[in-house]
């Protein structure tokens, strides 16, 4: 009877209770980010944002070189600020994706939601988010003009022989970001793949997951983990997923 009382206490503040199965074991993403690579790997950090990848590897390596490409002007100049002065960490500000190109992108005031792919109005998403930052829906996105380039030409520009990590945070681009890899990708010169996946209808552009993998798995990646945001699209704001690769030619799996 306390057990049950006890239960319901628990989840009427959004928890719950659950046996431990000993067979399941949870480690995290950069959990294996340490146990795999050593010091010093190259990281591609591609939509930046406000430096909070740079500031998670900066703790998970001792030293590395990152790569970061940020688009919208103003968190490109936050980034200088805060990293334009460290060695080994190389500010860009431009997207990658398929071609080279100058294209409209939708910046949020949540400015890690911006993208090259259009909010869609009405949603329960796009509702709290605008009264979150005390403005209207229409008023939440402002387009603006960015520069595109490839990932592939960058890494020939700047005589780049090999990615250890290819982070892609691009709200609904990724899969353009890995058309532009793809020369890297063939020539097995990417080690692990860290992407998110949207299956929600926040953007106008939704993603299954062959829409990534025929980038990847036809070329000697294995997904090796996910984690999930939500696990349906029926419930919560968001149902997305990071996804981690791992290319087989580079690590034992």
């Amino acid at each position: 009877m306390i057990k049950k009382k006890l239960k319901k206490i628990i989840n009427f503040f959004g928890f719950d209770i659950k046996r431990i199965n000993n067979e399941i074991k949870n480690i995290s993403f950069d959990e294996i980010l340490q146990r795999r690579l050593s010091n010093n790997p190259i990281i591609f950090d591609v939509g930046a944002n406000r430096g909070q990848s740079i500031e998670r590897f900066s703790k998970l390596f001792s030293s590395f070189t990152i790569h970061s490409f940020e688009p919208i002007a103003e968190e490109f100049d936050r980034l200088k600020k805060k990293f334009g002065n460290i060695d080994n960490i190389y500010l860009n500000n431009f997207a990658l994706g398929e071609k080279e190109e100058r294209k409209e992108f939708y910046v949020s005031a949540k400015s890690d939601t911006s993208s090259f792919n259009k909010i869609n109005l009405g949603t329960n998403w796009l509702k709290k988010r605008s009264k979150q930052y005390n403005t209207s829906e229409k008023k939440f996105i402002k387009p603006a003009i960015v520069n595109i380039k490839t990932l592939d030409n960058y890494c020939k520009k700047n005589n780049i022989d090999k990615i250890d990590i290819l982070k892609i945070d691009t709200q609904g681009y990724e899969d353009k970001v890995l058309e532009g890899s793809l020369k890297f990708i063939k020539k097995n010169k990417i080690g692990i793949v860290i992407t998110e996946i949207i299956l929600d209808d926040v953007y106008d552009k939704y993603f299954s997951f062959s829409d990534l993998e025929k980038f990847l798995v036809p070329y000697n990646f294995r997904m090796v983990g996910i984690d999930l945001i939500n696990n349906n699209i029926f419930s919560g704001l968001i149902f997305s997923a990071d996804l981690m690769y791992f290319n087989k030619k580079h690590h034992n799996i």
